[in-house]
């Protein structure tokens, strides 16, 4: 009895398992992209193009057949920076057992990293002849970023003659593929045909708003335009896409396996040559060549940005009075915009979607200094609320603002910069910098040198042929307080508050004193 079972567990092990049928699905039927801003990214800083810290939600529809018995599904094309451990599929009827990321791309530098220590067929042009010839090498290394290729018992170089030279495959190294791809093991009791979903996060996204203000004549309205910014360093495309963006902070866990660095990549193949030229090994009237062939070629210049795409309907140039802008809905306490029309989400690019328009939205200038003692910084304020009646009445994700004023019929130039995130009904702010027109000074005195209480004036100069609201925040240490003031001072931030209207061309002063209260 023992043998008989023995023999049957010999028998069993040696039966082939079953074979496992592979199915790949070279691109999703539809597919949804949705954005998120890198947390950590303050709002006067602009996207890393090189190296993007947000990341993206991807969600993919594909039709499949699945066979009856175990297969592998590969799903081609995914995002190359996706986390395989946040990829979700559901639709299979068997579930999922494995799922594996095929992460080396087909790219000339992967095929020159396969090949090392392998014979190779070099294509290198004679220098006296101009014919080209293949020639067949083992490469050796690549120290340095120059590629050193043995021919027989001699030693030499790759495209450093400044002849056209290269290496030629005899045909693509296992486990190289075109496209990153994520593969799924699964079980079905029969073939039908499934339509599966496939959800995963990817670094290497991020984006931001950027607010164009165009201020009107009369100084106190301004027409704002925003645009979405996407920016996407993966190699993947998501064309036709349907594409959304998530505005707010969320608090997410650093992941030393996140980001572009660590990402699939189909990079190029960077080399690097010695001071001497190559030379063709077959000719041995070495000297001759030396003097003969040129030097090499200077290397060639970076490669350009790609170029920025607007989807976009404008009317008049600059301000796009018809545009078509993302509409807002609430994601919990995170707002979620949703662009009107499908977008491609391109590889290596960057993109901007129209966000919102609102013409004739109240932004009156205010200047304000924060004063320190005998310190006075002050700065330009465009402010406004953010509500219907003030023009505005929507939430205004965090990011840059290029403003623009009238002059002479073009829209110049005048001051550019950043808000947080704003909600209905708080208060927007576009600080401007350093005003020309309007200064402030303080001048303290001390009445005797044992005095406590320091007397000062401050002295707001407006040079402009209108009047303008000026505010002054006094902020003062723990151990100090405010003993008087020629005008009443309210609270802000902290700080004792003064505000006022500066005639045109006129000045306004306030008087105050400030008691060191420690004790002695």
């Amino acid at each position: 009895m023992r043998a008989a079972l023995l023999l049957l567990l010999v028998l069993a092990g040696a039966m082939p398992a079953r074979a496992q049928t592979v199915v790949t699905s070279a691109g999703p039927d539809k597919v949804s992209v949705t954005l998120y801003r890198d947390p950590n990214r303050d709002t006067q800083r602009a996207i890393n193009r090189s190296y993007p810290q947000g990341f993206a939600l991807i969600t993919e529809t594909r039709t499949v057949t699945i066979p009856a018995g175990p297969a592998v599904i590969r799903f081609e094309g995914v995002a190359g920076n996706i986390l395989p451990e946040s990829a979700l599929v559901s639709g299979l009827p068997g579930g999922v057992e494995e799922k594996n990321l095929d992460a080396n791309l087909l790219s000339p530098r992967s095929l020159f990293d396969r090949a090392l220590g392998r014979r190779v067929l070099v294509r290198r042009t004679n220098p006296a002849t101009g014919k080209a010839n293949l020639l067949q090498a083992t490469l050796r290394s690549s120290s340095a970023g120059a590629a050193v290729l043995q021919f027989g018992g001699a030693y030499g170089d790759l495209r450093c003659s400044g002849l056209p030279e290269t290496i030629v495959y005899d045909g693509v190294p296992e486990g190289l593929s075109a496209k990153p791809t994520l593969a799924v093991r699964t079980t079905a009791k029969s073939e039908r045909q499934v339509t599966l979903t496939l959800s995963y996060l990817s670094g290497g996204f991020d984006w931001q708003a950027d607010y164009v203000i165009a201020m009107r004549k009369d100084g106190q309205s301004a027409d704002l335009f925003a645009w979405i910014t996407l920016a996407s360093t993966d190699v993947t495309s998501f064309v036709d896409a349907d594409t959304q963006v998530v505005a707010g902070k969320i608090n997410r866990t650093a992941n030393s396996n996140y980001g572009p660095r660590n990402s699939v990549s189909a990079s190029y193949l960077p080399l690097q040559c010695w001071p001497l030229p190559e030379y063709d090994l077959e000719n041995e009237n070495v000297s001759d060549q030396l003097q003969s062939v040129p030097a090499p070629p200077p290397p060639p210049p970076p490669p350009a940005p790609e170029p920025m795409e607007l989807v976009v309907s404008a009317s008049r140039a600059g301000f796009m009075a018809d545009a078509k802008v993302a509409t807002v809905e609430a994601l919990g306490d995170l707002k979620l915009y949703r662009f009107p029309t499908r977008v491609t989400v391109a590889s290596q690019s960057q993109k901007q979607v129209g966000l919102m328009n609102k013409p004739g939205v109240k932004l009156a200038p205010v200047y304000v200094s924060d004063i320190m003692r005998e310190n006075a910084q002050t700065a330009l304020l465009l402010r406004g609320k953010n509500n219907a009646a003030n023009g505005l009445g929507a939430a205004m994700p965090a990011g840059k603002a290029a403003v623009f004023s009238d002059v002479g019929g073009q829209m110049l130039l005048v001051g550019e910069s950043a808000i947080d995130d704003k909600a209905l009904d708080e208060l927007v702010e576009f600080r401007m910098g350093r005003p020309q027109s309007v200064s402030a000074q303080v001048v303290g005195t001390r009445r005797r040198p044992d005095d406590r209480t320091i007397a000062y004036a401050l002295t707001v100069t407006n040079d402009q042929p209108w009047p303008v609201t000026y505010e002054a925040k006094i902020h003062l240490y723990d151990y100090e307080k405010m003993a008087r003031s020629s005008s009443r001072l309210g609270r802000k931030d902290g700080a004792s508050f003064w505000t006022t209207v500066v005639p045109a061309n006129g000045i306004a002063t306030l008087s105050y004193a400030v008691r060191d209260d420690r004790k002695r």
